[in-house]
């Protein structure tokens, strides 16, 4: 089902561009529902204390690390849209187990090559910078797991999974107990997978990454894999948040802004993301679809409208007042 039920919605907020340019009908899709590889739904699904997103993360952990975790905890579990909206910032979620082993889990669809990579390092060595508080000693430090989902493949091979850590030209590991250990999931990889064994042959990691690359929920709606289904669960969870939702279909836009060579690509996005969730408030109020009489609207105008919609009982009231300013 489309977002909001609008089918390929154009920009629809304060002066954007003609919708019919080839960018733009690419961008339609993207306007249409919320990807499932969307990074602050990825975020919000693995970042909550429920039984769900517990097990989520933790199960993640387990097929991608091989470490079986029986406690976890989110350390940066915040999620307020009014933050996230002003700036784009890196959605990771950043767990400690109850061996105080620490892991960063990361979707990540934009990536910009040796800017990208460099910063996945940071990270690395910023979480071990991090365990080091007054007083305690170098070996207390506690290893570092990266698990880093990205929309592509590996420069080198095909593999769905790949694992590094510091090896001499030999081969041979540098330590034994290795502090950053950084896991690349090559979402595109699946597809090949996918072409060698049927659907019903993938288990529940490999469902899982089917559907962040594809965002095709009908080929695995019959999976009774509890880790496909705690995403899918929270993805009707999340839509109740008009808010947070919004904010996710923003940072989709502008990435998808920045995929397709756009300029000003995350503040476009957010106006667009404001404009569907206004959208959305009127169809929910007035049962009506709005669209096209909103696009129609100067700024002033769509400014009045997100006020007026909170006193106006009717859709004609509405417009009678907006018409009349």
């Amino acid at each position: 089902m489309d977002y909001l039920g609008i089918q390929h919605l154009p920009y629809v907020y304060r002066g954007v561009r003609n919708p019919y340019r080839m960018e733009d009908i690419k961008m339609s899709n993207v306007m249409n529902q919320l990807n499932y590889s969307n990074d602050l739904f990825f975020k919000y699904t693995l970042s909550r204390e429920d039984e769900g997103s517990v097990y989520a993360r933790n199960t993640i952990i387990e097929r991608v690390t091989g470490i079986r975790v029986k406690e976890s905890t989110v350390l940066n579990p915040n999620l307020d849209p009014g933050i996230i909206g002003k700036k784009r910032i890196i959605l990771d979620v950043h767990v400690k187990d109850e061996q105080n082993r620490h892991f960063n889990i990361e979707m990540q669809t934009t990536y910009k090559g040796l800017a990208e990579m460099m910063r996945f390092e940071f990270y690395g060595a910023r979480a071990l910078n991090n365990q080091l508080n007054s007083g305690k000693k170098y070996r207390d430090l506690k290893p570092v797991y990266q698990i880093i989902f990205i929309d592509e493949y590996a420069w080198n091979n095909r593999n769905l999974i790949n694992q590094y850590q510091m090896r001499n030209e030999q081969g041979e590991n540098e330590s034994y107990y290795p502090l950053i250990l950084r896991t690349y999931i090559h979402m595109p990889a699946i597809n090949d997978i996918v072409k060698e064994k049927e659907m019903q042959r993938l288990n529940d990691f490999e469902q899982l990454v089917y559907l962040f690359e594809n965002n095709e929920k009908n080929d695995i709606l019959k999976s009774k894999e509890r880790l496909v289904k705690v995403f899918m669960d929270k993805y009707e969870e999340m839509q109740k948040d008009d808010e947070l939702w919004s904010t996710a279909m923003a940072i989709q836009m502008g990435e998808a802004r920045y995929r397709y060579g756009l300029e000003d690509s995350f503040e476009e996005g957010k106006k667009e993301g404001e404009a569907l969730l206004l959208i959305k408030q009127l169809k929910s109020k007035y049962h009506e679809d709005c669209s096209s009489w909103l696009l129609s609207l100067n700024d002033e105008q769509i400014e009045a409208v997100s006020n007026l919609i909170l006193v106006c009982n009717t859709y004609q009231e509405l417009k009678n007042q907006v018409m009349s300013m």
